[in-house]
């Protein structure tokens, strides 16, 4: 059974929701520690963490929603002795 367009798009945009915050307290030790030691400017750090949190959140949120669905290849309880 497919879900819904409706409930696919929610739940997608739940997804990226959570991937985007987990994807931004994950690198704010990084960026921090590479402008601390003076290693990369505010600015380069922040496009830096911008493009990071982008490409990891819609990466694992497209893979999560794209894969197709597992359908079994017999009947359950077929073929059990």
């Amino acid at each position: 059974m497919s879900w819904p367009i409706k409930l696919r798009a929610m739940s997608f945009v739940v997804t990226m929701g959570v991937m985007v915050t987990e994807s931004v307290m994950g690198s704010i030790p990084v960026a921090f520690a590479l402008w601390y030691f003076d290693i990369a400017s505010g600015r380069t750090v922040l496009e830096a963490v911008i493009v990071v949190v982008a490409a990891v959140s819609l990466s694992i949120s497209i893979y999560s929603h794209a894969r197709p669905a597992q359908f079994p290849r017999r009947a359950p309880g077929e073929g059990v002795l």
